[in-house]
């Protein structure tokens, strides 16, 4: 494929990282969906990966070695190198204290920015496929009128319905891969971060809806285990984590 020029603001070492991992990803042949496929990511976080826009989890950029069949070590020296000096043109600042693009958005830094996914009519992508077909099914699961989908802060008390969808997981109160939730977010997706969790073997508590410090703690032990930023805030790559059906 044609990449993109890289960003002007990245220096040497950033511009050597992303053009190794630009050749093990031509090198794998496959495409940003197939990527997302076999690995925890997403296709949109791998584009930012390659195209120098957000600098790439440890977890990422093992899962390129793997799938390239490249010795891991010495992508993983270019990395730790990269990231003393990293800088973007989207985010301005040096990577340390920084390690993905949604670093900064944890509680305590104003309103959680929504990512809304772009769908195409033409195609779409696997993920949005999967959630069409199984919305209706879990529709029939969301609290009743009255219960905690129903009141004005969303929380109180809601139940936990698996279903599986290809190697996607449900768990009946949100259909949802993409929107953030974290401390003292409430209502169905809160809710179902601490089914999935509860599906994972970790303990949030309560399935009340209301995440609160212990969910965030689990969701941060599901983070360590999945080898992504640890920051407490279920964004894109920690649903896919919850969603990852065993």
């Amino acid at each position: 494929m044609r990449w993109k020029a890289l960003p002007p603001s990245l220096d040497d070492n950033g511009r050597r990282f992303v053009s190794t991992l630009r050749q093990l990803k031509d090198h794998s042949g496959l495409t940003l969906k197939a990527l997302q496929a076999k690995t925890y990511f997403s296709a949109s976080s791998w584009a930012r990966y390659l195209n120098g826009t957000a600098f790439p989890p440890v977890a990422a950029v093992e899962a390129l070695a793997r799938i390239a069949d490249e010795d891991v070590g010495p992508l993983l020296a270019l990395r730790d190198t990269a990231e003393k000096t990293w800088k973007t043109a989207e985010e301005g600042t040096s990577a340390v204290g920084h390690q993905t693009e949604r670093a900064t958005n944890g509680p305590g830094t104003g309103s959680p920015r929504i990512r809304v996914a772009a769908l195409s009519l033409a195609g779409g992508t696997v993920l949005f496929s999967a959630v069409l077909s199984v919305a209706l099914v879990l529709d029939t699961h969301r609290p009743a009128p009255g219960s905690a989908g129903g009141s004005g802060s969303g929380a109180g008390k809601y139940e936990c319905h698996y279903t599986r969808h290809g190697d996607l997981l449900f768990a009946g109160n949100s259909t949802t891969s993409s929107r953030q939730v974290m401390l003292n977010s409430t209502g169905p997706d809160a809710a179902e971060v601490q089914c999935l969790l509860l599906r994972h073997e970790l303990s949030p508590g309560d399935v009340d809806g209301y995440f609160g410090p212990r969910t965030q703690t689990q969701v941060e032990r599901l983070q360590e285990q999945g080898h992504i930023p640890a920051d407490g805030v279920v964004g894109e790559d920690t649903w896919r984590l919850l969603r990852h059906a065993r």
